[in-house]
C-alpha cells in the first residue's frame, strides 16, 4: 500500500511538470537598441609639412690636438695662458725651450757653409787652371778628371749640404719657441717651467682645441636619416639648447653631413651639426657653450606635401583612425604615419605595403597593410577624436562638434 502511494505521487508530479512545459507562455522578442555615441571630429585637409626631428648630443671642438715639442731641451719660459682653460691666439708663444745648444749648432753650420764656399772657390780656380794647361800642352780631348770636374761637382754638393744643414739648424732654433697653431684654449698641460722635454710625439706638452667651430654628433635611426636626406642643396639648420637648463637660449647650427657608418652596437647613424664660435660670449649668448656640454637638438628634415596633421590622441593603436562617414557611422582606416610625437601625428599619402613598424627616438612610422576598410585619408574626411569605450564597425554616432 505504501509503495503504491509513492508511485502515484511521483506519477502526479511528472504529469504536472509535463503540462507546465507544454502550456508555457511564449516570451516576446525585443531587439536591443544600438547606442548612439557623441563624438567630436576634425575635418582634415592636405598640406605641406616641414618635418623636424629631435635628438641630443655633446658639443665638442671640431679641431682638438696634442701640442708637442719638435726639439729637445729644458723649458725656460711659460706663457700665462699656458694653463688649463687658458685662452691664446694663433702664433702666440706658449713655451720657450733653452736655445743655447741650438744657437751653437747654427754657428757651427754657418762655419761649415763658409768652408764649403771656400773649397768651391779653390776648386773653381784649379779647374780653370787645368783647362788652360790642357789647352796649351795637351793633345786630343781631356778627361773630366784631368779638368777636375768631379772635384768641382763635389765642392758644389758640399755647398748644398752645408746650406741644408744650416737651414735645418735655424729651423730647430725657431722650434725652441712652441707657438699656438690656431686661436683656442688649453684643455690640459703636461709640462711646466724647468722641465726637460723631448721631441717625441708620444709625449705631448699639452692638449689644446680651437674655439672657432664646434661639432655635435646627433644619433638618429635609419628611418630618421631617410627623412633628413634630400635631393636639393638647400642649407638646413639645427636648433640647439642646453639640456636640463630652464629658459636656455638657442644656438643655430648648420647640418653639415651624415656619417656613413652605422654604429654596430646601437644600430644608429650620426648626423653632424656645426656651430660657429660656440665658446665665445656675446649679446645673444652671455653664457657660452662649453666643451662637453650636453644639448638637445631640433633638426630640419625634408618637406612632405599632401600630408595630414592630427592630434596624437586621434590615433587608435599604432596606425589606425576612426572616420565618421556621411551616414554618421564609424569606419576604421589604416594610415601611413610619417612621424609622431606626444602631441601630434603626421600622416602621409596612403601606400599599399606590408605593415612594418619601427620605433626609435621621437619617431614612429608604419606603412599601410591589407585591411577590410579603406586605406589612408582623403581631403574632407572627418576623423573622430573623442574617446570611444566600445567600438563596433559601422556603429552610429552623433557629431557634436567639428574642428
Amino acid at each position: 500500500m505504501k509503495t503504491l502511494l509513492t508511485f502515484l505521487i511521483f506519477l502526479g508530479a511528472l504529469i504536472i511538470t509535463a503540462l507546465l512545459v507544454i502550456f508555457k507562455p511564449k516570451a516576446s522578442e525585443i531587439s536591443p537598441m544600438r547606442p548612439i555615441a557623441n563624438v567630436e571630429v576634425i575635418e582634415v585637409q592636405p598640406q605641406s609639412v616641414q618635418l623636424t626631428l629631435m635628438s641630443q648630443g655633446t658639443v665638442l671642438p671640431r679641431t682638438e690636438s696634442d701640442l708637442s715639442a719638435e726639439v729637445s731641451g729644458r723649458i725656460i719660459e711659460v706663457a700665462d695662458s699656458f694653463r688649463a682653460g687658458g685662452r691664446f691666439k694663433e702664433g702666440e708663444v706658449l713655451l720657450r725651450i733653452d736655445p743655447a745648444d741650438h744657437e751653437a749648432v747654427v754657428a757651427a753650420q754657418a762655419a761649415e757653409l763658409a768652408n764649403a764656399e771656400l773649397r768651391l772657390a779653390q776648386e773653381t780656380a784649379l779647374a780653370e787652371q787645368a783647362a788652360a794647361d790642357w789647352a796649351a800642352l795637351g793633345q786630343g780631348k781631356a778627361s773630366d778628371l784631368t779638368l777636375r770636374m768631379p772635384q768641382l761637382a763635389q765642392a758644389k754638393a758640399r755647398i748644398e749640404s752645408a746650406r741644408a744643414n744650416l737651414k735645418r739648424a735655424k729651423r730647430n732654433l725657431a722650434r725652441t719657441e712652441i707657438t699656438a697653431p690656431f686661436d683656442g684654449r688649453v684643455l690640459n698641460t703636461h709640462a711646466d717651467l724647468g722641465q726637460y722635454v723631448s721631441a717625441a710625439p708620444a709625449a705631448p706638452v699639452a692638449r689644446i682645441y680651437a674655439t672657432d667651430r664646434a661639432e655635435v654628433r646627433l644619433p638618429v635611426t635609419i628611418r630618421e636619416a631617410e627623412l633628413l636626406e634630400t635631393k636639393d642643396r638647400r642649407q638646413r639648420f639645427v636648433r640647439l639648447k642646453k639640456a636640463n637648463v630652464a629658459d636656455s637660449p638657442t644656438w643655430i647650427a648648420r647640418f653639415v653631413r651624415m656619417e656613413a657608418t652605422i654604429d654596430p652596437k646601437s644600430r644608429l647613424l650620426y648626423a653632424v651639426a656645426e656651430i660657429e664660435n660656440p665658446f665665445e660670449a656675446n649679446s645673444k649668448h652671455p653664457e657660452p657653450l662649453r666643451r662637453g656640454q650636453f644639448v638637445t637638438a631640433e633638426l630640419e628634415g625634408r618637406s612632405i606635401s599632401n600630408a595630414y596633421l592630427l592630434p596624437r590622441y586621434a590615433l587608435r593603436g599604432s596606425d589606425t583612425v576612426y572616420i565618421v562617414t556621411d551616414a554618421n557611422t564609424l569606419e576604421t582606416r589604416r594610415v601611413n604615419i610619417i612621424q609622431s610625437d606626444a602631441k601630434q601625428v603626421i600622416i602621409g599619402p596612403s601606400i599599399g605595403l606590408r605593415s612594418d613598424t619601427e620605433q626609435g627616438g621621437s619617431l614612429t612610422t608604419a606603412e599601410s597593410s591589407d585591411f577590410p576598410t579603406k586605406q589612408g585619408l582623403q581631403p574632407g574626411d572627418r576623423v573622430a577624436i573623442s574617446p570611444i569605450a566600445y567600438y563596433l564597425e559601422g556603429m552610429p554616432v552623433e557629431v557634436i562638434d567639428s574642428l
